[in-house]
């Protein structure tokens, strides 16, 4: 088991993008932090790889494919490995597709979307329970507050349609991982776990915009922004959270309200 204080944090689709910048930002602010950071194929991992390197105490590079519930469970068993207990889980492994008409949209999409969007983090939960949940059952005055974050997306939100930017595939699995985070919320209130989808902004990444002006063209559409600048609120979020003000909502980058289902 590791001598290092903590937290134990599991961070999947860590291998670039919003991930990436999360491991990053998350080890800046907690020097004593061990992270697992999972990602589909380790060895393409160049920079995560190199995190690690830098960090061997810190960082753990793991195999983990998402929408494989087999990969989740080998994966947590190499934390086991390392820890008995993980305090903070985010969920942010995901696959986008760009605008089409619903009309055209190939229905198979929608079940490969949801496989990694929406079944992903629910094999991931179901895999981390034994150390995030279950160990607080036994004596929650020994660990912190358990905390299971999702990385979901502002087009899953009936509430705010995003309209000119017709994603249906995409917002279909983030409005039902949404649901998962809120049922597991639910279930774990003996516990007092925080559990949060978030929406971490329309990010630069390979996933998202190229650049500030890539959307531009789209009424409506938000500013893209930064993986740094996303990381940087992810985490601020992540630290302050509580299931009392935070919990079982929906919250989003840059905004002071939780977001509409």
């Amino acid at each position: 088991m590791s001598t290092q204080q903590g937290p134990f944090v599991l961070i999947s689709g860590a291998n670039r993008g919003i991930g990436l910048g999360l491991v990053t930002t998350y080890l800046d602010r907690h020097p004593s932090a061990v992270i697992f950071a999972g990602a589909r194929d380790p060895i393409k991992a160049t920079e995560l790889n190199e995190l690690a390197k830098k960090n061997p105490e810190h960082v753990h590079v793991i195999k983990l494919v998402a929408d494989d519930a087999e990969s989740n469970k080998e994966a947590v068993e190499q934390v086991k490995k390392v820890t008995d207990r993980l305090d903070v889980v985010v969920a942010n492994a995901g696959i986008a597709a760009g605008p089409a008409a619903i009309e055209t949209e190939d229905p198979n999409l929608f079940k490969s979307i949801f496989d990694v969007n929406t079944l992903g983090p629910l094999h991931l939960y179901q895999a981390t329970h034994a150390l995030l949940v279950a160990p607080r059952k036994i004596n929650a005055k020994d660990a912190p507050t358990p905390k299971f974050f999702i990385t979901s997306s502002a087009l899953g939100s009936l509430g705010t349609f995003f309209h000119t930017f017709p994603a249906t595939a995409y917002g279909v699995s983030k409005a039902a991982v949404n649901y998962v985070a809120l049922a597991i919320h639910h279930q774990t209130e003996d516990v007092g776990a925080v559990v949060i989808p978030y929406h971490p902004g329309l990010v630069m990444t390979d996933m998202g915009p190229k650049d500030i002006d890539a959307f531009s063209h789209i009424p409506n559409m938000p500013t893209p922004i930064t993986t740094e600048q996303s990381a940087q609120e992810y985490v601020d979020l992540i630290d302050r959270s509580t299931r009392a003000e935070h919990g079982g909502k929906f919250w989003g980058q840059g905004s002071s309200e939780p977001y509409p289902w």
